[in-house]
């Protein structure tokens, strides 16, 4: 999936040098993510919130088929790991990784609003470390699954949009550990 993906940029990136018309590119960022983990040890669960957070944000480019239809590619990831102090010398890392292609439909409303929806597929990945003394190897999952995005468009200038969306794709699992990728995220679309 990550070479499709990256394919699919290349190939955007190409091709807009070419001839730019119809292709759009964009930035997005959320909101710190919130997490706590509840593990069991001995027979004791023990419950602990985040102690540092991480800041996702995503890229993504298209192309517009016609007025009302694109085919989009993206990618978002945080900006560092979100970690959790776990026994004392023991801090477990995570990481959220995912890349999408999709079908983007627009629905304008009047000259500068419009919604937008997105269906496609998309690859996660979680990635965790424990760091301290004999702490066991790093583990990673992937998973490649449905991607779903609703959202709305301001159009501040002919070329320059403002977008909020609400984007999904399941759910990361692993060993008892569950990391959610739904988000909100506020950007910035740029259109050629």
């Amino acid at each position: 999936m990550k070479k499709i993906i990256c394919t699919a940029f290349v190939a955007l990136a190409a091709s807009s040098l070419a001839h730019a018309e119809g292709w759009y590119v964009g930035a997005n960022i959320s909101p710190q993510t919130n997490g706590h983990i509840k593990y069991t040890e001995n027979g004791v669960t023990t419950e602990r919130n985040e102690v540092k957070k991480a800041t996702p944000f995503g890229l993504f480019a298209g192309y517009d088929l016609s007025p009302v239809w694109a085919l989009e590619a993206g990618y978002r990831t945080d900006s560092g790991s979100t970690s959790f102090d776990l026994n004392p010398g023991y801090q477990l890392k995570a990481r959220v990784n995912t890349a999408y292609l999709a079908a983007r439909g627009t629905w304008k409303l009047s000259e500068d609003w419009s919604l937008f929806g997105k269906a496609g597929v998309g690859q996660g990945r979680l990635k965790m470390d424990i760091s301290g003394k004999n702490a066991p190897a790093g583990e990673s999952v992937n998973k490649t699954g449905l991607y779903l995005s609703v959202g709305a468009s301001y159009l501040l200038t002919k070329d320059v949009a403002l977008q909020l969306e609400l984007e999904h794709t399941n759910k990361l699992e692993h060993d008892g550990f569950t990391a959610k990728t739904d988000r909100f995220a506020l950007g910035v679309r740029f259109d050629f």
